[in-house]
């Protein structure tokens, strides 16, 4: 009986190996060696740097390695934040960006939850940008640092963004001109494919399709590493000015 048994268990590791070895290696890379999640066409997106903060939950919560105190938000991190890559992911990436370079200059990297943000727009942008800088939306006005203040004035396509970082006292005003990328029309008409691809996918032809993909890659790739002139105007503002548009609204 107990070489039978051995015998069964040699059996059963031969068979269990042989099923193992002969699983094509594409299955394991899927889950084990996962590669990116995107379209090949966008790799590029993993030579955009990403930005660097300080951030003291994450050292209290026992997140990082001894001795680091950092952590690293991607343009990545922001598509999959959103499940696709997007205009929009870009859009406040870059609004992110331009504001923490300005803000800290030279200096360490920046505290993150250490903002607060107004938006002249309630949209996607807007979302990735509180994403990026840690602003929280709470109901509560003084527990609140993301604000959206329809009052501003501004073309069709023209959105403004003011933030401001509490431990420097320093505060920016950012201008996105994203009608700049492909102009209005272009746009208006994208809209549209886009809302009736939500509404029924069969409704949409291939050839608008192929327009709206085609165009994001290119405006994708303008917003993260185009120099389209004036698609942003950004400026350090007086603190108190920033204040009072916050008081304002809470």
């Amino acid at each position: 009986m107990e070489i039978n048994f051995k015998s069964t268990l040699v059996l059963m590791s031969g068979i269990i190996f042989f099923t193992l070895a002969t699983i094509p290696v594409t299955l394991f890379s899927q889950t084990i060696n996962n590669g990116s999640p995107w379209n090949e066409k966008y790799n590029f997106i993993y030579d955009i740097p990403p930005i660097s903060f300080h951030y003291h939950h994450g050292i209290l919560a026992g997140s990082y390695p001894p001795g680091q105190e950092t952590t690293e938000i991607s343009f990545n991190d922001v598509s999959c934040f959103l499940g696709h890559v997007c205009l929009c992911g870009a859009g406040g990436y870059q609004v992110s960006r331009i504001a923490t370079d300005l803000i800290k200059g030279t200096g360490e990297p920046l505290e993150r939850e250490g903002f607060t943000f107004i938006s002249s727009r309630d949209h996607t942008v807007s979302d990735v940008i509180a994403y990026v800088l840690g602003c929280s939306r709470r109901n509560n006005p003084e527990k609140n640092h993301y604000f959206i203040d329809d009052s501003i004035a501004a073309p069709k396509r023209v959105y403004h963004y003011y933030i401001g970082y509490h431990e420097q006292k320093k505060a920016v005003h950012i201008v996105y001109n994203k009608h700049l990328l492909i102009g209005n029309e272009l746009m208006d008409s994208l809209w549209k494919v886009e809302l009736a691809f939500d509404k029924d996918p069969a409704s949409v032809n291939k050839d608008d399709i192929k327009l709206y993909q085609d165009t994001m890659f290119e405006v994708v790739n303008e917003v993260l590493l185009g120099q389209e002139k004036g698609l942003f105007e950004a400026k350090l503002i007086e603190y108190d000015e920033f204040l009072s548009r916050i008081s304002k609204l809470k």
